[in-house]
Order: structure tokens, then C-alpha cells, then sequence
């Protein structure tokens, strides 16, 4: 028999969902999108769609071993966390990546209060929802630092040279970055339902005759 309420059932498969969404948004590379021109051997060019992620990207400029610049049409991450074009994106990686991992681990406690009676007691529905609180502050915060990178010359490079710190220029927004931001709100409102998580108990008056 399940050990959370009617509300604390809503909240463990929200917290589940968000989480789920934070992380998506975090590790898929569309965050923003842009397009470069690149010529093909000096003589034509093609425009080619960009994607970038926080720490991936898709279609990225290389010289191939003629020493030609070519584009290279795949999505792959940075080498190192250094290759991370802006240190705001570092920041961010950092802020939110801990953050997923905070929702992850109360989505799947939560999930299991489901089946298990006793797992969601008052003192863990109050720090689960301490912990949603900080983590859900903790990607807003990534959130809201990301496109202070917008400036680096990588993005200018797809943007534009008008792009600079919260001004993206000729790029767009893309499904990425509002699936992150959708997880942050979810998360946010899951914090204050984890405080009515726990199914009530029953307390039986007496009566004397």
C-alpha cells in the first residue's frame, strides 16, 4: 500500500517527469540555433544549420587533411571542459548538471514511497522538498547565466558578430532551452508539494459512555 497521499501520487510522477525533462535538456545539444557559410574549395558554399548545446554541439567548422576548411556534419561534445567556448557555460554545466542529479535522486525516492509504506515520512517530504527548492534555484540559475556566453567568438561565429552577452543576434532559441526551463518551473512546484506528500494518519477519537 502506498505511503503518500492523493497529492504526494501527483507529486512523485511530476518530480519523475521534471527530472526527466532537466535532463533531456541538459545533455541534447539545441539550445541555441544559428548557420554558417562555408565555401567548398574556394569556389562555392552551402549554408549549414549550427547547434549548440551547453557543453555539445552540432556542425562545427575543421580542416581536413588537405588542409581545407570543411564542415563536419555530426553532434559531438567538447573535448575537454577548457574547450567549453565561455566560462558562463561552465558555470552552467556545473549548476545544472547538480541540480538534475538532486531531482533524480528525489524523483526516484519519491517513486518508490509509491510502493513502499513508510519510505516518505514527514522529516524526508520536508527535505525532499528542501532539496527540490535548491535544486530547482540551482537550474534557474544555469539557466539564467547561459546566454551571458553568448558573446564568445564560437557563437559569433553562428550568430553573427552583433551577438553579445544576452543578445543572441541571428540565432534562435531553440526546444532545448525551454524543455530546461519548463523543468525548472515543474521542479519549483514540486518543492512545495513535497511538503503534503505524506498520507495522514487517522487519528480515532474516544468516546465514554
Amino acid at each position: 500500500m502506498s505511503g503518500l497521499s492523493g497529492i504526494g501520487v501527483f507529486w512523485a510522477f511530476s518530480s519523475f517527469i521534471s527530472s526527466v525533462i532537466s535532463c533531456v535538456g541538459l545533455f541534447m545539444p539545441y539550445w541555441i540555433t544559428g548557420q554558417m557559410f562555408v565555401q567548398i574549395n574556394g569556389k562555392s558554399g552551402q549554408t549549414v544549420p549550427v547547434h549548440f548545446g551547453i557543453f555539445r554541439r552540432c556542425n562545427y567548422p575543421a580542416i581536413n587533411t588537405d588542409g581545407e576548411l570543411t564542415m563536419v556534419l555530426e553532434c559531438g561534445r567538447y573535448t575537454t571542459f577548457t574547450d567549453i567556448p565561455s566560462a558562463s557555460w561552465q558555470i552552467a554545466i556545473i549548476v545544472i548538471g547538480v541540480a538534475c542529479g538532486m531531482c533524480m535522486l528525489v524523483s526516484l525516492t519519491a517513486l518508490f514511497g509509491i510502493c513502499a509504506k513508510g519510505v516518505i515520512i514527514p522529516t524526508v517530504a520536508r527535505s525532499a522538498g528542501i532539496l527540490q527548492m535548491c535544486s530547482g534555484l540551482l537550474m534557474a540559475s544555469g539557466v539564467g547565466i547561459y546566454p551571458n556566453g553568448w558573446d564568445s567568438p564560437e557563437v559569433q561565429q553562428a550568430c553573427g558578430y552583433a551577438s553579445k552577452s544576452y543578445h543572441l543576434g541571428d540565432c534562435t532559441l531553440s526546444w532545448c532551452f525551454y524543455m530546461t526551463s519548463v523543468g525548472t518551473g515543474i521542479t519549483l512546484m514540486c518543492s512545495a508539494l513535497a511538503f503534503h506528500s505524506p498520507k495522514r494518519k487517522q487519528v480515532l477519537a474516544g468516546y465514554s459512555l
